[in-house]
């Protein structure tokens, strides 16, 4: 048999297909605190946080966030979406410019990266206050360094809060009808107290989550307040094979192909 000519542009192409699927595969919404928004909290916003578990940077410019909004509007769930915000702060223990921001200003989340993300009614560069008292409330004065924290933009204040009695987190890889849905989960009552965030540590997708943070397990401890307890700075191991295996195996069936 002739040899299989192989087009390398086409295998170029294949292998970033293969490699940006995964990437997407590897994104995680690792937790989610609709307590935050109470009025017994003390910066009064609700959050989740996006992880990475993969061994590549993704591009997350242009994705947006739906709550429960994405699975009552089926004709188009992604009409109203509001684009999660990478701020570019600055102060002390802040390295937004170098961790979160890549070159031409696109926003990206590093492998092995959390990202929290607050609601607000404005971007992350303009949230300062409400990114500042989330951090006092649970860190108080020993905010982690490498600690992120952008913004899922609602600009009504009122359409995208999580709900305590049930609710969903849905991220898309932008916010058009073309977009796709990248991470999705529900949870239902949030009781208790202290209040627990809903832990997704298992990296659970499409699903409902019901594990909640437990003190000492999985990085969770008790805020700074009192009156929560969460993980929002412990980062999960990044899946450190994944990609690689993805793409050898495609380069193991040209090799497979040429010899026969």
């Amino acid at each position: 048999m002739k040899p299989l000519k192989i087009n390398s542009s086409l295998l170029f192409a294949a292998l970033l297909t293969c490699f940006a699927t995964h990437s997407y595969a590897d994104m995680v919404i690792t937790e989610v605190d609709p307590y935050g928004s109470s009025s017994s909290s003390t910066y009064s916003a609700d959050w989740f946080e996006l992880t990475n578990t993969g061994s590549s940077s993704v591009d997350i410019t242009g994705w947006s966030m739906l709550d429960n909004h994405a699975a009552s509007n089926t004709t188009n769930p992604y009409a109203s979406g509001n684009t999660i915000s990478i701020g570019n702060l600055t102060g002390t223990n802040k390295t937004f410019g170098a961790a979160a921001l890549t070159l031409n200003g696109s926003q990206s989340i590093a492998a092995g990266q959390s990202v929290i993300f607050v609601e607000s009614q404005n971007n992350a560069a303009s949230s300062s206050t409400i990114i500042s008292n989330f951090e006092k409330a649970w860190f108080g004065n020993n905010v982690p360094s490498n600690i992120i924290v952008g913004t899922y933009n609602d600009g009504s204040g009122a359409n995208y809060g999580l709900s305590q009695t049930a609710d969903m987190v849905n991220i898309f890889n932008g916010s058009t009808s073309a977009a796709t849905l990248i991470a999705s989960v529900s949870f239902g009552a949030d009781t208790g107290s202290p209040i627990a965030t809903f832990d997704n540590s298992a990296g659970l997708n499409n699903s409902t989550i019901t594990q909640k943070s437990v003190i000492g397990t999985n990085g969770a401890f008790l805020s700074a307040s009192g009156l929560e307890i969460g993980s929002p700075s412990a980062v999960p191991e990044p899946e450190t094979f994944g990609m690689l295996l993805s793409g050898l195996g495609l380069m193991g069936f040209i090799v497979r192909r040429r010899k026969s």
